[in-house]
């Protein structure tokens, strides 16, 4: 949806865009709480980077949107504001909550994979046979790269609508993630389970493992002051990377020579959150659901909302 006279994508513009900024700000005040109750701390260091960045982008957004109003370029450097802002709490949740000291449920999630007739570690081990890693590890490890790339190219082509709506669902869906995360936690299943040596061999150095050194260390209590350093994707349940490799896909749906090939991607880097992210195909199940409710009604909602006006106003 680009810029139009129509009144009802109006309404649905000035929503997402007031919903990825207000959500943005709830994120980070229930990560405020979360700091304080778990006794966690962030480092000067990460804290001053964040918000130069966040600071700068805000100045930026503020100079397009009232001074010299441009709507594209505004949405674009919004965008990417947003981004970084709530990439960063989302980290920052993601690390505290593991000091909550909650039970794992990786024994849950195992029976559930089970009960779905999935059985991880064979899964791992059919891909790594049939060199699959060689094109899903590049696959993972884009995701967060290509949401900040679609932003921009949303913002070349003038879909104004599209940026928000994705920074709407990244946000959205990275406070569910993260918040679940610190009620029920998962060690992931290269923990839970015994993975044959050669299966590990064939994959990519520290793929399913490569955040567990930093989620002992705060698990334990053994670190309580978060940099950015840190930050390794430890959110096990739900699959946040599920999340994103779904938003970058639903957000280019309007652009029919793109679409297609990001849904390949996306559908390799879903693939990919079991061999690289240490996922259980629980998680990824669960992580498509949070994108769905983040994201599929509130297009809907909003329109409910301006005809339940609409009406208010011509009976009044």
């Amino acid at each position: 949806m680009t810029r139009g006279g129509n009144p009802q994508d109006v309404v649905l513009l000035r929503g997402l865009r007031s919903g990825a900024w207000m959500s943005c700000v709830l994120f980070s005040v229930a990560t405020l709480a979360l700091l304080v109750a778990t006794g966690t701390y962030l480092a000067a260091s990460s804290i001053g980077i964040v918000v130069a960045s966040v600071l700068a982008g805000s100045l930026l957004y503020g100079r397009y949107t009232l001074l010299r109003p441009d709507p594209y370029l505004s949405a674009l450097i919004g965008g990417l504001t947003i981004l970084i802002w709530a990439g960063f709490v989302a980290g920052t949740t993601a690390l505290a909550a593991l000091r909550t000291g909650a039970p794992l449920i990786d024994a849950d999630l195992a029976r559930v994979d089970a009960l779905l007739g999935v059985h991880t570690p064979s899964l791992i081990a059919w891909l790594t046979a049939h060199h699959m890693m060689t094109i899903l590890a590049p696959a993972y490890r884009s995701t967060v790269p290509l949401l900040f790339v679609a932003v921009i190219l949303l913002g070349v082509m003038r879909r104004e609508a599209a940026i928000w709506e994705l920074c709407l669902s990244f946000t959205a869906s990275a406070a569910i993630c993260t918040l679940v995360s610190s009620i029920i936690p998962a060690a992931g299943t290269f923990v839970h389970y015994t993975i044959p040596s050669d299966v590990i061999a064939a994959l990519p150095q520290k793929a399913g493992s490569y955040y567990l050194q930093v989620f002992n260390s705060y698990r334990s209590g053994a670190a309580d002051i978060i940099d950015i350093r840190h930050f390794k994707g430890v959110v096990q349940f739900p699959s946040f990377h599920t999340c994103m490799a779904l938003m970058l896909a639903y957000s280019v749906r309007s652009i029919r020579w793109l679409f297609v090939p990001v849904c390949v991607w996306s559908g390799l880097t879903i693939l990919a959150t079991m061999p690289m992210g240490g996922h259980y195909f629980a998680d990824v199940l669960a992580g498509a659901c949070v994108w769905a409710l983040c994201t599929l009604p509130y297009p809907r909602l909003l329109t409910r909302s301006r005809n339940g006006a609409i009406a208010r106003a011509q009976n009044a």
